[in-house]
């Protein structure tokens, strides 16, 4: 699995109050500043990052941790929040920065469509929204980079990481967030895999819950090499040609519409039932970390 990470953080000053991160980071995606080999920039009123992709968990603790030193010593003097949503004071949002919104739309997995509304409704607001978006590639052969089964690779996805997100991220924001942008089944189709948009920044809070998801994700990799969207969902290439490509792929094995509702609405409760479905077929090392990181409630910045 090649593993890579483009975090994004709202920048605080000392009263807690959201600025735009201009201030502290006037490099843009195209032109980013290096810090310890890490490509730093302002997108939009956030301060993001990126990091080449890695192929072990090991150099993914490096470069992550790497990557959280960077963005500290970028923003000297001011705190760097973990939470995914704040409302902006109208002197934060007058730079042409904060409004431009030049990304790529992103897809749903389970209605295969755009999702294109969001930026046009945030724009017309002062609400501003951050991700914690991963990106997972492999080689030719592998699922991942298969256009057909990358649908069901976030399903799998949904299932396995962003259920024990909503156990985990103890934000009150990411509710918030998910009315615009990072619901369930969000991602985007990329040459060398996909890039999974659902979780905020809130698990890059630890060396152990940057290590709990990157072992999530290499479950799934692997897993999904191995068929496990066998035991869940049927496909139809038919279908998918038909007049309703979304019914061409039929999950059978647990309640997806479950999930979806789960991880949009941050259902604790419903995510604990079905984290108890998928613990099933997950090995016990990666449930007691669920457990444990469920259990750890550290500082909304990150340190």
């Amino acid at each position: 699995m090649k593993f890579g990470i483009d975090p994004e953080f709202f920048v605080l000053n000392q009263s807690n109050q959201p600025i735009n991160a201009y201030k502290v980071c006037k490099s843009t995606k195209n032109k980013p500043i290096k810090i310890y080999d890490i490509n730093i920039y302002h997108d939009n009123v956030l301060l993001e990052a990126n990091c080449d992709p890695v192929l072990t968990e090991g150099e993914f603790l490096i470069s992550s941790a790497n990557l959280v030193a960077a963005i500290l010593e970028n923003a000297k003097g001011y705190k760097i929040s973990l939470d995914s949503f704040f409302e902006f004071s109208d002197d934060e949002l007058t730079g042409k920065n904060a409004k431009e919104f030049g990304c790529d739309p992103d897809y749903d997995a389970y209605t295969l469509t755009i999702n294109d509304t969001a930026t046009k409704e945030i724009a017309k607001t002062n609400f501003r929204t951050a991700g914690g978006h991963i990106h997972i590639g492999g080689n030719t052969t592998d699922v991942v980079c298969d256009p057909l089964m990358k649908p069901m690779f976030v399903y799998m996805l949904d299932l396995f990481v962003g259920i024990p997100s909503v156990l985990i991220d103890n934000s009150t924001q990411t509710y918030r967030r998910r009315k615009y942008f990072g619901a369930a089944g969000c991602h985007r189709d990329k040459p060398y895999g996909l890039e999974y948009r659902v979780l905020s920044p809130f698990w890059l809070r630890s060396a152990s819950c940057r290590s709990l998801f990157y072992n999530l994700c290499n479950f799934v990799f692997h897993e999904m090499n191995d068929n496990l969207h066998k035991k869940f969902i049927n496909f139809s290439l038919d279908k998918l040609k038909g007049n309703n490509p979304e019914t061409a792929y039929d999950c059978y094995g647990y309640d997806c519409n479950g999930v979806v509702s789960t991880i949009n609405n941050c259902d604790r409760v419903m995510a604990r039932k079905f984290f108890n479905f998928a613990s099933n077929f997950m090995p016990n090392n990666l449930i007691q970390h669920i457990e444990h990181e469920s259990n750890t409630v550290l500082s909304p910045y990150l340190t």
